[in-house]
């Protein structure tokens, strides 16, 4: 049993409200199929991103291919790399099998670790944005909640300092959190050991290595990653309703909505994720099709986009 001293502070994604109770209660019966199981697909795609960083990191290291490359690549990978930490953050990859929540953590740290983000830092700020979703005060993405298309580039970019900014006034050795103060030691050593690492190997000559195939992809993966999974799917930002908040975007047709899908990591489903955050990311479009009764009779805001034909039911 886990010491007082020691436990981890509790983590929980309670709605903000809750008018919504009929029509969760019938979504609830509906999507019990796509929650639970054991994410194994999450488990591939996560030993697949971290191999292929690793990969580019050593071939732009040796030379075989040049920096810029790697600084392309490694963005695209760290861009995926946020989907199965994400899903590790809600519990999804070991889903109600308890035996493999160590699988659930092991890929939290280590998809954590590549994109410099502490699993369990990013953790609680993502799950206080799950909470408090545009809230101006309390929503940690919120920072990209602007209407000039500059200064939301500009926001973008700089997603991974005012993250830091964030833990540090909200979340770190706050005494009201069972739990913080240690916890937040580790996080400051974890971090400590991230940027150590990538000090050390600048110190040795392999500053444009670590910057071109890890700085900078890190930057530009979290701006994609904030845009495409944050800015675009909650705008206009000023919802707060559970069934309003967040947008859906539909892409269909037999080519483009597989294509859109992938591309997207399914958080063009993202209402889906927020309004049941225990489905597994791969389900959100089959889990939108059964919910979208329930959904349109809830004014859900989607957006369709039809590309047919379509494939045959």
């Amino acid at each position: 049993m886990t010491s007082a001293t020691t436990a981890e502070p509790p983590i929980t994604e309670t709605s903000r409200d809750q008018p919504n109770a009929a029509a969760d209660r019938q979504a609830l019966t509906l999507i019990r199929p796509y929650q639970g199981m054991v994410a194994w697909p999450t488990v591939i795609l996560a030993v697949g991103i971290v191999a292929s960083f690793a990969t580019v990191c050593t071939l732009g290291t040796i030379g075989l291919i040049p920096l810029w490359l790697g600084l392309i690549l490694n963005t695209l990978i760290l861009y995926a790399d946020q989907t199965p930490l994400h899903e590790a953050c809600h519990g999804n990859i070991a889903g109600r099998d308890s035996k493999w929540l160590w699988l659930n953590h092991l890929v939290g740290y280590a998809c954590g670790t590549i994109l410099l983000h502490e699993y369990k830092a990013f953790r609680y700020m993502h799950l206080a944005h799950h909470r408090d979703t545009n809230n101006p005060d309390l929503d940690p993405d919120h920072w990209v909640a602007v209407k000039n298309p500059f200064l939301v580039a500009w926001r973008c970019l700089t997603i991974v300092f005012w993250y830091h900014d964030y833990f540090w006034k909200h979340i770190a050795f706050h005494a009201h959190i069972p739990g913080m103060r240690p916890l937040t030691i580790h996080i400051m050593i974890a971090h400590m050991i991230y940027y150590g690492i990538a000090i050390g190997l600048s110190v040795m000559g392999y500053w444009r290595e670590v910057l071109m195939l890890w700085i900078f992809p890190h930057i530009l993966a979290s701006a994609l990653i904030i845009y495409f999974f944050a800015y675009l799917t909650h705008k206009p930002h000023e919802v707060h309703e559970r069934y309003r908040d967040t947008n859906i975007f539909w892409v269909r047709g037999k080519i483009m909505e597989p294509l859109v899908n992938w591309l997207y990591l399914f958080q063009n489903f993202h209402l889906i994720h927020h309004l049941f955050p225990r489905i597994p990311f791969y389900l959100y479009g089959d889990a939108f099709r059964k919910l979208k009764p329930v959904l349109d009779k809830e004014h859900a805001h989607i957006y369709e986009y039809d590309f047919g034909p379509h494939p045959q039911s």
